[in-house]
């Protein structure tokens, strides 16, 4: 894609605390939680973030990349 100056990029985002995740036992996400290198839920601003990291003009040059947030 980076022929048609497209650029392709992810983010593997830490667990945000939404309804979707609500569900999931408390032991569970706290297992999870202490796999990442930062011990806390993300937030929206955290993935936010990133996302107008990738949009920006300046950025037109990255491309292939994923951003695990938290340290995964």
């Amino acid at each position: 894609m980076a022929a048609s100056n497209i650029t392709v990029n992810s983010i593997g985002p830490t667990p945000v605390e939404t309804d979707l995740i609500k569900s999931v036992p408390k032991d569970k996400m706290d297992r999870l939680l202490k796999r990442q290198s930062i011990h806390r839920f993300g937030t929206f601003n955290d993935v936010s973030n990133v996302i107008d990291f990738f949009i920006k003009q300046e950025s037109n040059f990255v491309t292939g990349q994923n951003i695990y947030l938290g340290g995964v």
